[in-house]
């Protein structure tokens, strides 16, 4: 197989050596969008390693971890939820190790053999000190049809001992052994298949399953962030648009878009990304296209409010042949900014 048909990749790895702290703030940076995580001060740095692999699967993004030496902290929060705008499922098998997690106010310990399924637009925390797991981001849509039973998925746990835990894990395995030799143009089918296996597997559980109460934030700016994404060229999408469509008052959507900087400002800056990706791919539209299109109605103001938040000006952008506005930074950067971007590929499907 060619390398151009090769799934994208990312790796990082953080052990004892010179460059030890520089990749493990790498491997942080790499799950920000994701988790906040810490890391405690290893007491035998030739014991710390800190792994993270990543592949980038079309509709879906799959991770390999390796944590070992220290203590982890994950921990996902109502202001990271609003923040990343993440709406995936994640299916993971743990292979080695545990650890303690937190769920819908529920602790529960996950071992070595078990899957465990949650939902990233519902907060979460997890620690663990020795853990190798592979885990699968998949749209909620590739699951359930209705948004009841993708509800019910977060926390749920199926321990190593049923036969569905042994049947996904034995899947995910295989899937992992097989991404050296999986190309670009099977991903999406081998995708919908692993999804079609979770699905009818977990489904008996889901059904059973007290549903928790919902947190009822998240759920709220998920949904208006997925309106905005989708209405981004209404010149009219602001506060009182937002407000009157979902039933808010303007003090309520204030609060809920408080810890990302303010409804206002993030519409602003979803219009600035859009833009920008239609500037690299979308090369025969005008700029002035382009800015009519995300909901900028003064071409002049769209060009100052574009380089303030990019260093360059939309011509620039066009000259540039589609690299992504980060891609001036490390190459560390660059692989984690990979990251980033696969998952809000995905979580936009």
């Amino acid at each position: 197989m060619s390398s151009a048909a090769k799934l994208p990749s990312n790796s990082v790895l953080a052990e004892a050596g010179a460059d030890c702290r520089r990749k493990s703030q790498l491997f942080a940076e790499t799950l920000d969008p994701v988790f906040g995580t810490t890391m405690a001060t290893p007491e035998k740095i030739t014991d710390f390693r800190a792994g993270l692999s990543t592949y980038f699967m079309g509709p879906a993004v799959f991770f390999v971890a390796d944590l070992l030496g220290t203590t982890y902290t994950f921990s996902r929060d109502s202001e990271r939820i609003a923040r990343s705008g993440l709406d995936l499922i994640f299916v993971q098998k743990t292979l080695e190790g545990s650890d303690v997690r937190t769920v819908n106010g529920e602790t529960m310990l996950v071992e070595a053999g078990d899957i465990s399924i949650f939902d990233l637009s519902r907060p979460m925390h997890a620690e663990t000190q020795y853990c190798r797991n592979l885990t699968l981001a998949l749209p909620r849509h590739l699951l359930f049809s209705k948004d009841v039973q993708n509800d019910a998925l977060h926390g749920l746990l199926l321990k190593r001992s049923t036969s569905s835990a042994r049947l996904i894990g034995s899947h995910l395995r295989a899937l992992f052994e097989d991404l050296a030799d999986i190309s670009q143009e099977e991903a999406p089918a081998i995708v919908t298949a692993t999804a079609n296996l979770v699905t009818n597997l977990v489904g008996p559980q889901v059904a059973d399953r007290s549903l928790p109460s919902p947190t009822v934030r998240g759920a709220v700016i998920m949904q208006i962030r997925r309106y905005i994404e989708q209405h981004i060229a209404l010149p009219d999408l602001g506060p009182d648009h937002l407000c009157k469509m979902f039933g808010l008052s303007r003090a309520s959507l204030y609060r809920l878009f408080e810890p990302i900087g303010g409804v206002t400002d993030y519409i602003r800056t979803r219009r600035l990304r859009a833009a920008f990706d239609m500037l690299a791919n979308e090369r025969h539209r005008t700029v002035g296209e382009i800015a009519y299109a995300c909901g900028f109605a003064d071409i002049s103001a769209f060009s100052r409010a574009f380089r303030h938040q990019f260093g360059m000006s939309p011509s620039e952008v066009r000259d540039m042949g589609g690299g992504m506005p980060h891609a001036r930074g490390s190459a560390d950067r660059q692989a984690a900014t990979s990251v980033h971007d696969w998952l809000r590929i995905v979580s936009a499907l």
